[in-house]
């Protein structure tokens, strides 16, 4: 969905914080749309596109980077919202961070 971000991007989508990893460039918020309609895939076979299927993709983000050497970051699940599907947010923000 997307990397960086400007500051007046940022704040025009809600995000009131100067501290954002997407201001800095090392944070993305991605989904997986392997049928391309613009949405979350239903991962876990619910037959809904919701905040499960972003938790889903986050363990799998988790398990992968505990098992090879990167820079430790952030990482969330997000629910959909009026503007966009359910998604993950993941930086590298040099230390653990999930909320």
């Amino acid at each position: 969905m997307s990397g960086f971000r400007t500051p007046a991007y940022n704040a025009a989508i809600g995000n009131q914080t100067v501290y954002s990893r997407h201001l800095w460039g090392d944070a993305a918020a991605v989904y997986v749309d392997a049928d391309g309609n613009g949405v979350m895939d239903d991962l876990n076979g619910d037959g809904r596109s919701d905040v499960q299927d972003a938790r889903v993709l986050a363990g799998w983000i988790d398990q992968a980077v505990r098992k090879v050497p990167l820079v430790p970051g952030g990482l969330a699940a997000y629910r959909r919202t009026a503007a966009h599907g359910p998604f993950v947010h993941v930086d590298a923000r040099g230390f653990r961070a999930r909320w």
